[in-house]
């Protein structure tokens, strides 16, 4: 298990989805708390998975995107998903109203294609 993901999902619900699925296939370090966020502490990751719920999730995802390499982001408020597409950034954007094997699909297929996994 080589691969490292960084998830920051304040809410807890993203973290415990991936945790539950990709815990056998990479090492997952996850920030749940405001709080505990360290950019410093965030090094030697492949991919993150960064679930942006208000502009100070969106602030810290802007310092976070520089370094890490692929990235996986999504938002349950509307209108923050359309300021983080705005930015052009190259990511993938996860829908979380989709349903769950369907993040699962597009989840596995990105990494699939950019030989993560």
């Amino acid at each position: 298990m080589n691969i490292k993901a960084y998830v920051y999902d304040t809410s807890k619900g993203f973290c415990s989805f991936i945790k539950h699925y990709y815990s056998e296939k990479m090492e997952i370090d996850v920030c749940t708390n405001k709080k505990n966020f360290f950019l410093d502490d965030i090094k030697d990751y492949e991919v993150s998975f960064f679930i942006v719920n208000d502009m100070e999730d969106f602030f810290n995802m802007k310092k976070v995107y520089f370094k890490i390499e692929h990235f996986f982001i999504g938002s349950p408020n509307r209108i923050i998903y359309e300021k983080i597409q705005d930015l052009k950034y190259d990511v993938i954007y996860i829908d979380l109203n989709n349903h769950k094997n369907d993040i699962i699909n597009q989840i596995n297929s990105n990494l699939a294609s950019k030989k993560i996994m």
